[in-house]
């Protein structure tokens, strides 16, 4: 089990190594849990394939850039509860018993306002100032056993700090766009799980802007591409593996 401990220690708590949730392209996340059926995600940084050992440096900075962007939305209702540091590369948040979206194929499983609660969310990250930018990936989000959205993941949002002078207005007009970009992968879910219940204003939400438009053609589709002549059925093919002990017979994950 190298790599990572066997029983850490949480709020004067021990945990144990429960199991492997999740290992892609950019990480470990390793469930432990403790007597009360209480639970803890240790998401280590790293790049899983031949030779990413070189890029830990560069890990261990993502992983110190991504907890700082938790701290900044942790007390967020739907953002699980943050834990500390393992080192320079991992820090632990709280586990949400639930399914993603991506386990959720059927709608019926969705509470009528689930979407909702998931945009009140994404809103309260935007007021923070922060563009999460990867809410099209339905591994992110988490139907709780209780109903409840939950967004995990922060690993390449983008925060904007307040600008002044002449160039503030441009950055606001920026972060503004990039905002209904989120915006707009949450109508294309709610679409595709509950079509019944889209508004007018959903609706037209769901038709992709010209910045998604050019983002998906040269950022989106050329990081895709590059990311399948490693994993030929997407980089989150290893999640399904490990976790579900047979492949994947959903949609292809990004």
């Amino acid at each position: 089990m190298s790599g990572h401990p066997l029983r850490v220690t949480i709020h004067e708590q021990e945990y144990t190594f429960h199991r492997i949730l999740k290992d892609d392209f950019f990480s470990l996340n390793i469930l432990y849990t403790n007597p009360n059926k209480q639970g803890y995600v240790l998401k280590l940084s790293d790049f899983r394939f031949l030779g990413g050992w070189i890029l830990r440096p560069l890990a261990a900075w993502i992983s110190k850039r991504e907890y700082t962007i938790y701290q900044m939305v942790e007390d967020i209702s739907g953002i699980p509860e943050l834990g500390p540091r393992y080192g320079k590369r991992g820090y632990f948040h709280e586990y949400i018993e639930g399914k993603t979206l991506h386990e959720c194929q059927d709608g019926q499983l969705l509470p009528r306002d689930f979407f909702d609660e998931l945009l009140t969310i994404i809103d309260q990250v935007h007021q923070r100032r922060i563009f999460y930018a990867d809410l099209n990936k339905r591994g992110n989000i988490i139907c709780s056993t209780m109903g409840k959205a939950y967004l995990i993941d922060f690993q390449i949002c983008v925060p904007f700090k307040p600008w002044t002078g002449p160039w503030g207005a441009w950055v606001d007009r920026i972060f503004a766009a990039l905002t209904q970009e989120d915006q707009y992968h949450v109508f294309k879910h709610k679409k595709f799980f509950q079509p019944e219940l889209m508004s007018q204003e959903e609706q037209a939400g769901v038709q992709r802007s010209s910045l998604n438009q050019w983002y998906g053609r040269w950022i989106w589709r050329p990081y895709v591409s590059i990311k399948r002549l490693i994993y030929p059925h997407g980089s989150n093919e290893m999640i399904w593996y490990k976790w579900k002990q047979q492949k994947d017979q959903s949609l292809r994950m990004p």
